[in-house]
Order: C-alpha cells, then sequence, then structure tokens
C-alpha cells in the first residue's frame, strides 16, 4: 500500500499508530527522504483525517491509516467530506473487535463499518485488498476514485494481509495519475462558474482554492450551487440529489468480480479479502492431485457500491455456492442479499481471530 501511494503522487500521510495499520507509517517514514513526502504522526486519529482532508482540499494527494476504533473516530470528517464533496482516502487495517478486541490477530469485519461509516446519506467507495499486488493497485485506484467523483475512498486490508510476506517477481503497472481538476488556463469560462453546480451525472466541477477561478465556500452546512448555506427545502433535495447520484455512476465505472476457476465447479465460493490466496491454494492442490471435485471461485475486491450482474449470471448455474468470509455474520452476504434477494444455504465464516488456512477449507468440503 505505501509503494502504491508513492506511485499514485501521494504527498503526505497522517496517521496515529494503531496495529495491523503502523506498517504503512513505519514504511513511509523510512523512506520519506528518498521519496519527499511529508509523512506526520498526528495526536490522534480525528487529527489525522482532519489534515488529510484539508491536504486533499488544497491540491495534494494525501491519505490516511488506522484501524477499527480509530477509523471510528474519524467518522465525523468522512461526513465532512461527503457534504464538501472533497476528495479523501482512508485505509482501514482490520483486526477483531470491538474495543481492543484482539489486537494482533486478523479479521475481515469491519465491511459494515467501512459502508455505513458517517452519518447523513453520501456516496463512498469501499475497495479491499486481498494480497500484495491488488494493495500495490487499488490504493491507486483508491486515489482515482475519490479525485474522479470527489468523494471518499476506504480501502481495506487485514493483520493476514498488512503484517504478511510475500515474494513478487513484478509489480503491476502502475495506474496513469489524473487529477480530474478544473484549471485556469485561459480557456476556462469563469462567468457562472460553480462549485456545486447540479450536473446530469452529479459530478460538478472541482478547481483549487487560491487559483484565479471563483472563490467558493467549502461548506459543512447544507449549502446552494456556490457553497453558500440555505436551508430551502428545494435546495436541500436538488443538492442531496445531485450527491447522490454518483453512487450509480461508481458503479458503472467498477470492474465486475473475478471467477478463478471454469464456470462448471462443483462448489462455488464467494468472498472477499485474505481468503483469496487461500480458495487459489486449495484449487492448484486439487489440480495437482488431479481430484475429481472442482472449486471455483468469484472475488470481490471492489466491495461497494456493489456490482451483482456477474455474481447472479454465476449463481443461476452454480451447484453448490458457498459464502466464505473472516467474520461472523457474513458481511457480504448480507449486502449481497440486500442487493439481490440471494440467500446464502452455506456458509464457511471464521471469526476467531485467525485466518483461513488450508486445513479448514479442506475439512468443509470433505465434510
Amino acid at each position: 500500500i505505501a509503494l502504491g501511494a508513492i506511485s499514485a503522487g501521494a504527498r503526505a500521510y497522517y496517521s496515529y499508530p494503531m496495529t495491523p495499520a503502523s506498517s504503512i507509517l513505519t514504511y513511509l517514514a523510512e523512506t520519506s527522504h528518498e521519496s519527499g513526502m511529508l509523512v506526520k504522526q498526528a495526536e490522534d486519529e480525528i487529527t489525522a483525517a482532519q489534515m488529510t482532508l484539508g491536504s486533499m482540499h488544497m491540491g495534494t494527494r494525501a491519505f490516511t491509516g488506522t484501524s477499527g476504533g480509530g477509523f471510528d473516530l474519524m467518522t465525523e470528517t468522512i461526513s465532512l467530506a461527503g457534504i464538501i464533496e472533497t476528495p479523501i482516502v482512508l485505509v482501514l487495517a482490520q483486526r477483531p473487535g470491538p474495543a481492543t478486541g484482539l489486537p494482533t490477530w486478523t479479521s475481515a469485519g469491519d465491511l459494515n463499518l467501512a459502508i455505513h461509516a458517517g452519518h447523513g446519506e453520501f456516496p463512498r467507495i469501499v475497495l479491499s485488498a486481498s494480497d500484495f499486488e491488488s494493495a500495490y493497485s487499488l490504493i491507486q485506484h483508491a486515489f482515482d476514485l475519490a479525485e474522479k467523483f470527489q468523494t471518499a475512498v476506504v480501502l481495506l486490508t487485514e493483520k493476514q494481509i498488512a503484517e504478511g510476506l510475500y515474494n513478487v517477481k513484478d509489480l503491476p503497472q502502475d495506474l496513469e495519475i489524473n487529477r480530474y481538476l478544473l484549471t485556469d488556463n485561459g480557456q476556462t469560462e469563469k462567468a457562472g462558474l460553480r462549485r456545486y453546480e447540479f450536473t446530469e451525472d452529479g459530478i460538478s466541477p472541482r478547481w483549487l482554492p487560491g487559483s484565479d477561478l471563483p472563490q467558493y465556500n467549502a461548506n459543512g452546512d447544507e449549502h446552494d450551487e456556490i457553497g453558500d448555506v440555505n436551508e430551502e427545502a428545494l435546495n436541500a433535495k436538488l443538492i442531496a440529489k445531485k450527491r447522490m447520484k454518483k453512487i450509480e455512476l461508481i458503479k458503472q465505472t467498477f470492474p465486475e468480480p473475478i471467477l478463478y476457476g471454469d464456470n462448471d465447479a462443483d462448489i462455488t465460493f464467494v468472498g472477499w479479502g485474505s481468503v483469496k490466496p487461500v480458495v487459489n491454494d486449495i484449487r492448484n492442490l486439487l489440480s495437482q492431485n488431479n481430484s475429481d471435485l472442482k472449486i471455483n471461485y468469484l472475488h470481490y475486491d471492489y466491495l461497494f457500491p456493489l456490482k451483482t450482474e456477474k455474481l447472479l449470471e454465476i449463481l443461476k448455474t452454480a451447484e453448490r455456492p458457498v459464502l466464505i468470509e473472516n467474520n461472523y455474520l457474513g458481511q457480504l452476504g448480507h449486502l449481497i442479499t440486500a442487493e439481490t434477494g440471494f440467500k446464502f444455504n452455506e456458509k464457511l465464516l471464521k471469526y476467531d481471530g485467525r485466518p483461513f488456512f488450508i486445513e479448514d477449507i479442506l475439512n468443509f468440503i470433505n465434510s
């Protein structure tokens, strides 16, 4: 994640140490003289989130990272980002809760937190790393999506990923950097320019404070198209609708979940996060042993808003669909049910602070 952020042009990282996100802070601090990045240990997670939002507002690509308890403190800032439509990128490194929970163990129990954090209704994006390559790539996509849609992006990772060791031959291709900013290039029509303009797709023009373009209020109170406080019913309805329009557009931009294995399988696992490498190890093991049993795995990196077209297509013919998650509730399963009505009859869930091992899945299959 740290390397990917450097490649994405991130210039600042603000954080308060909290396992298992601390490895990002440590690595960026150790390499700051080479990268030129500003790395700041804030006095608490509230400050870290506020500094990140302020930096993004002024045009610097910045991000913050924490675990569940620290993320709880950041949620008010996420709501502020939602109403002023300023991009913000947050890494939520999961460990078992609630409270301090199991601070040195792993979990994937904060999907609901990432989706619902912050008061009020506003669009946000939730991504999830599953291994080294996806961590490197998804933080780059997080910055791109945050600035393109002017919204909050939460990148989930886990203790199992954050402190895992991997041999990697090649890094994935870097994403081209696009800031999606309106610039004063002499061709911009300044007259009538409105920061929160009611556009067809919900994305308004964004430019940086201090430029020669019009001043505007980035206002935490509900506001009109130029940012001035406005509590009229019609305006409140129109600007809320403008913001929420972005959800469908975001969903259209997302890639479909990835199917590992053939369409024809005896068992179809559906999951996210660190279960991916383990299920794929099982697939390879069965293949090497010339097993008659065939399994495939549908994996989600882009979790919210949820794309379901490919999922439903696969579930139509799946002989035995099984939800696999590192949490008690089966949070992705609940999200799928809410979006599609489909309910998993079989679930393989683990919530003892340990990751999935090959034996866990083999025992399930054999039983």
